[in-house]
Order: structure tokens, then C-alpha cells, then sequence
């Protein structure tokens, strides 16, 4: 073959390896994180990334990645955000949040934050010393004020999310209550904040993990109020693709066993691409998933939001 068609064929192939690079990358590339569960046994086997079915709207759409968050994808972004409404015995957890914070993987940044009339106030910005973001800690402050929203606060913290290829993920403790526009506006299906919350969190690929705790004020002792509260969490979890963690209407004994589950849930999570059906204009899409294997359950968000085509 002459040296001239040899060229020729080099260049053919590097420029469609490029063409399918940028295909692969491109605006209309969606990656999100989904933590893979197994209901039988509890250890996953074997998923590839032929065996994951991306759903959006509706349509199935191609996968185009399905890496898990190991090695050099292991790092996590791991906020703690902490209601300051909280009743002030919560900070006996603070041990055991301590110990968790320290078994986090090797390469994550910790961040601890409290609420404070609906912004969240960075305690402690995301930093790779555990031990500076630990001194972060402290008493709630034990009040509630009309103006406060805990949903408005984790909405800031999204909104305020430093760049970087880490995966985010925030452990919120409240007792989810917000009656910032009223007692009957508490409810998960009226709570304009909660959206506004998910809709954040989804926007910046956050899955929200939830521990229920009791506030200070004269709100904890009411069930209408505690219930709302604890169906807010569980529609955060849900939707951000988290787990909400709750034992009746009172703050745990111990979180211990709560955010073992959780690191174990970082051990399990994968990076999901997909190639997203694009609009006119960026917007949410519903976003299911499901895997081939019997009794393996795929936690992602419920919506994914998607940019626009050019």
C-alpha cells in the first residue's frame, strides 16, 4: 500500500474517532449518579453498562457510560447540612458523625453547613481535611424563626456548589418541618421550598440523604407538622435519588447505623452517561431506570434536567 493511502486512512480513522469522542461528550451527554442496590443478598454482581435501560420521558435512550465511583472516580463532595431549629441533645450524634466522616473515601472534600433564615451558612467549606471540617461542628441553635425554610437553605447550598468532577452528595439532619408559607403549605404536595430544593439538587446531580431529628420549638410536638416534616424528607431522598432515615417522631438514640448505610451506599453508586433527548429549551425530563438482573434496584433521580440543542 503506498505511503500516501496509508496517510490517507490514518487521518479517515483519528477523525472519526474524534467525531465519535465529541458525539460521546457532547451537550447532548447526561451523567448522573445511581446508587445500585440488591434486595436479595445485598451484594451486587457484576452490571454493565449493556445491562442498564435508561428511560427519559418515557423513551429508551442510549447509554453511553456506566462507571463506578472508584479509583480515580471514588472522590465525593460531602455536605453536611445541619438544621439550626434542631433541638440542641442532636450534638450527641456528633461522635458518631465524626467517626463517619472520617471513613469517607480518600479523595472527597467535606463541607459543614448549618441553616439560617433560609440560606445555608457555611460553617465549614468543602475542604480534604477532615479534621479542620469537624471543628465545624457545634450546637443547633434550638429556635425556629417564621422567616426560616430548611428547603430554602439546602436550595442555597445548591445553588453555591463548588466546581469539580466529584460526586455531591449532602446529608441533611432536620426534622424537615417549614411552615414558611403557612401550616397548610407544610405538606410535601404544597411545599413551593421543597420543589424548589429538588429542583436545585437535581439541576446539580445532588443525591440528598435525610436523617429525621426533632426541633426545638413548640412544632415538634405537633403529628400533623411531624408528619409533614417526615414526608418532605422522604419525597427529597426519593427524588434526588437519597435514602430519608427516620425511627418515629423523635431523634434516634443513635445515627451510627444510619450513616453506616450511607458510606455503604457510596460503594455503591455508579456514574451514569446517557445521551438525553434534547428541546428547544433546558428543562427537566422523568429519568427511569432499571437493570437486567433480578432483584437489583437502580436509585436515581426522578428527573434529569437537560440543556437545550444548539
Amino acid at each position: 500500500m503506498k505511503p500516501a493511502k496509508i496517510l490517507g486512512l490514518l487521518v479517515f480513522f483519528l477523525v472519526a474517532m474524534t467525531a465519535s469522542s465529541a458525539r460521546a461528550h457532547g451537550t447532548d451527554a447526561v451523567t448522573v449518579t445511581v446508587t445500585a442496590i440488591n434486595h436479595r443478598t445485598g451484594t451486587l454482581p457484576h452490571i454493565s453498562k449493556g445491562d442498564v435501560v435508561v428511560r427519559q420521558d418515557g423513551d429508551v435512550r442510549p447509554v453511553l457510560g456506566w462507571e463506578p465511583s472508584t479509583g480515580s472516580r471514588g472522590g465525593v463532595d460531602f455536605a453536611v447540612l445541619i438544621d439550626d431549629s434542631l433541638d440542641q441533645p442532636v450534638a450527641l450524634q456528633w461522635k458518631e458523625l465524626s467517626s463517619f466522616i472520617r471513613e469517607l473515601p480518600a479523595d472527597s472534600r467535606v463541607a459543614i453547613a448549618y441553616s439560617d433564615h433560609g440560606s445555608a451558612t457555611m460553617a465549614q467549606p468543602f475542604t480534604a481535611d477532615r479534621e479542620r471540617a469537624l471543628k465545624a461542628l457545634r450546637l443547633p441553635l434550638g429556635k425556629i424563626e417564621g422567616s426560616s425554610s430548611i428547603y430554602l437553605a439546602l436550595a442555597d447550598l445548591m445553588n453555591h456548589w463548588p466546581a469539580g468532577r466529584n460526586r455531591r452528595v449532602v446529608l441533611l439532619i432536620s426534622d424537615g418541618i417549614d411552615i414558611f408559607y403557612g401550616i397548610r403549605e407544610s405538606n410535601p404536595g404544597l411545599n413551593i421550598n421543597l420543589q424548589r430544593a429538588i429542583d436545585a439538587a437535581q439541576k446539580k446531580g445532588a443525591v440528598v440523604d435525610s436523617i429525621f431529628a426533632s426541633g426545638a420549638s413548640a412544632y415538634s410536638r405537633n403529628i400533623y407538622l411531624i408528619a409533614n416534616g417526615q414526608s418532605c424528607l422522604a419525597r427529597l431522598a426519593l427524588e434526588t435519588g437519597g435514602t430519608d432515615y427516620q425511627v418515629g417522631n423523635q431523634t434516634p438514640v443513635n445515627f451510627s447505623p444510619f450513616l453506616q448505610k450511607i458510606l455503604g451506599s457510596l460503594g455503591r453508586q455508579f456514574l451514569l452517561t446517557f445521551r438525553a433527548k434534547l428541546g428547544s429549551k433546558p428543562n427537566f425530563s422523568r429519568l427511569q431506570l432499571t437493570v437486567e438482573q433480578s432483584g437489583i434496584e437502580l436509585l436515581g433521580p426522578s428527573r434529569v434536567y437537560v440543556p437545550a440543542a444548539h
